[in-house]
């Protein structure tokens, strides 16, 4: 019973569609280009943008210059726009900013543009290419109209987009100390807090390079103990200082007074070979 329903009904869609693409294929055959534009509009308006965009396209393309191009231009930039293809979006929002710098929409599509490629902006573990563009083309939103109402959503996505390369730096810095290269992990993480001063969870970054310096003197030569549990010391210092009510703290001073007694081992143990050799 329920098939004898269910076929008449792809078939009634299936006719409804194929009537839908006749009347398409009408208009895109009406030798009226008003017509053709007014039916551009018209589907716009219904959001149906995959109609809309060839037929603004032919507008664009046979009556470059008229009056009604830059409203044109600027609904076709966002017919890419809805349409979810960011990169054409940013190259016609782009496009209209360079062809009516004085427009009234040229600040829309500026920001537009920007957040095409926001949108373009992939995970953080990716490349970030569009992340860096999109930064640049909010700031440079903020820049020539400070004193727009969307300068609040322009920093709010910068420091979004920030965010996601400061976690990407992260990540990578991690990668080496979950890889037990721990050397290469604190010169990458202390790049990380040195690029990034406004980094969240910057404790917890000091944190790992205590650790990683920590476990590379573990690992060392006895001829490089000494130097490298100092080097561990002097990061341990860095922390109490900084952090002194972290959630590492306890942690840290244990790793701290451990590192004391190993530097006094060391210490030691150089003190008695120089007296050996002088003997």
């Amino acid at each position: 019973m329920k098939n004898r329903v269910f076929i008449p009904i792809i078939v009634l869609l299936l006719l409804g569609s194929a009537a839908c693409n006749r009347g398409y294929n009408k208009v895109l055959k009406n030798p009226d280009p008003a017509f053709r534009l007014s039916k551009a509009h018209e589907y716009y308006n219904q959001g149906k943008y995959e109609k809309a965009q060839p037929l603004f396209e032919e507008h664009l393309t046979m009556n470059k210059g008229m009056k009604n191009s830059e409203e044109v231009l600027f609904l076709y930039a966002y017919c890419y726009y809805y349409m979810k293809d960011y990169t054409m979006g940013a190259f016609y929002f782009r496009n209209f900013t360079t062809s009516y710098p004085t427009s009234k929409r040229a600040e829309e599509a500026t920001f537009m543009m920007a957040q095409c490629y926001q949108k373009e902006s992939p995970r953080y573990n990716l490349e970030q290419s569009n992340t860096y563009k999109a930064i640049e083309q909010f700031q440079n939103f903020v820049n020539k109209y400070p004193n727009s109402d969307k300068v609040k959503d322009a920093n709010q996505a910068i420091d979004d987009l920030r965010a996601k390369l400061q976690k990407k730096a992260y990540e990578s810095a991690y990668l080496y100390y979950k890889i037990k290269q721990y050397q290469a992990a604190s010169v990458a993480l202390k790049a990380v807090l040195k690029d990034n001063p406004g980094i969240d969870n910057q404790d917890k970054i000091q944190y790992y390079i205590v650790k990683s310096n920590k476990y590379f003197a573990d690992l060392s030569t006895s001829s490089k103990k000494l130097e490298r549990y100092e080097e561990t010391a002097k990061e341990c210092t860095v922390f109490r200082e900084k952090y002194p009510n972290s959630t590492y703290a306890k942690e840290v001073n244990d790793i701290y007074n451990k590192t004391l007694d190993q530097i006094k081992i060391h210490q030691n143990s150089d003190s008695h070979g120089k007296e050996k050799r002088r003997q």
